[in-house]
């Protein structure tokens, strides 16, 4: 609840060996004074935890932070059912992930951006096949495969373990034929190559990854004077979804969802949904006939209204059905 609490937990210089020993077996990864900082995912009993270690000479002694994952693979119907993303939000979600949209999942640290993007891998296309870029594996790729999908990982470079760097897994990826291109975390110089393809068109499918940012601007920012990608190149991407982190008051939510405009002068960004209060609501702009993704989703042959109402009844599928109460009306009345 937002709080931070001591625990029993006590460790022992020794135990605390044996754990980095543990770490460095599990993820492949060196751990050491020559390699003194650790990013790996871990298992334990049966559940997944992110590990962040350091160790002397970067620190004195060995430090370590635990994230842990839940078992379960979350999928949009769950985080309608928690709160977490508002029906609406997910019925857009759903329907642009199916038909092929370039998608972003925005946020501050601890916002949830890995958990959403892994649910909106669940609303690809069956027949789509998906590469999974990640440098650390967080995203549900076995939950998908033993559910029949067509998802092949790839891992990035760590500098130790088999692995490539992020461009060359990128350059793989899109020599691998057309389908959904998935990166874990768009932070380095693929990013240039990644809109590069996005750019030339390289498929059909749905492009996702997660970035750090705090709305469609920042995320701009990040990625054009950060990155370096060309301004040009960043207007190829459709969707930018930006997550609160939790508060005291109010878990993680949907803070705005964006449509990104390709102008003359450069890139801009027209909000569908924005969070006042404890939800994010929509701003009216799918309903007028004013959303540019919304008619850029459409099938061949299909109108504006038509992609609506697909959005209207995939809305309707993720909140599921209305609890049935009893009447309070008499048979008189």
């Amino acid at each position: 609840d937002g709080e931070t609490l001591r625990t029993h937990v006590r460790l022992t210089r020794r135990g605390a060996r044996t754990l980095a020993s543990t770490f460095r077996r599990t993820s492949g990864r060196a751990f050491s004074r020559a390699s003194p900082t650790l990013d790996a995912t871990a298992t334990v009993a049966d559940r997944r935890v992110r590990v962040a270690g350091v160790t002397e000479p970067v620190s004195d002694g060995v430090g370590f932070a635990f994230r842990g994952h839940d078992g379960e693979s979350f999928r949009l119907p769950d985080l309608v059912a928690n709160g977490s993303v508002p029906p609406r939000v997910a019925g857009l979600l759903s329907v642009a992930v199916e038909r092929g949209a370039a998608c972003l999942v925005a946020g501050p640290r601890g916002a949830g951006k890995t958990t959403t993007l892994g649910a909106l891998l669940w609303e690809l296309p069956r027949t789509v096949r998906t590469v999974v870029i990640e440098d650390t594996p967080e995203l549900p790729v076995s939950a998908l495969q033993s559910a029949g999908r067509d998802v092949q990982p790839l891992r990035t470079e760590t500098g130790d373990g088999p692995s490539v760097d992020a461009t060359a897994a990128l350059r793989t990826a899109l020599r691998l034929g057309d389908g959904a291109l998935v990166v874990g975390e768009v932070r380095g110089e693929e990013a240039g190559v990644l809109y590069e393809a996005m750019r030339v068109g390289g498929g059909d499918s749905a492009v996702l990854g997660t970035i750090h940012g705090t709305g469609g601007d920042s995320v701009r920012e990040r990625l054009v004077s950060d990155l370096d990608v060309p301004e040009s190149a960043f207007g190829a991407t459709d969707l930018v979804v930006t997550l609160d982190p939790p508060t005291a008051d109010e878990g993680r939510g949907i803070a705005a969802v964006e449509e990104v405009h390709s102008y003359e002068d450069g890139v801009g960004f027209e909000p569908l949904f924005v969070r006042e209060g404890p939800a994010a609501t929509a701003t009216g702009r799918i309903d007028r006939g004013a959303s540019q993704l919304v008619e850029s989703l459409s099938n061949a042959g299909e109108s504006y209204a038509g992609v609506r109402e697909n959005i209207q009844d995939r809305t309707a599928a993720l909140r599921g059905p209305e609890p049935v109460t009893e009447s309070t009306e008499s048979d008189d009345e």
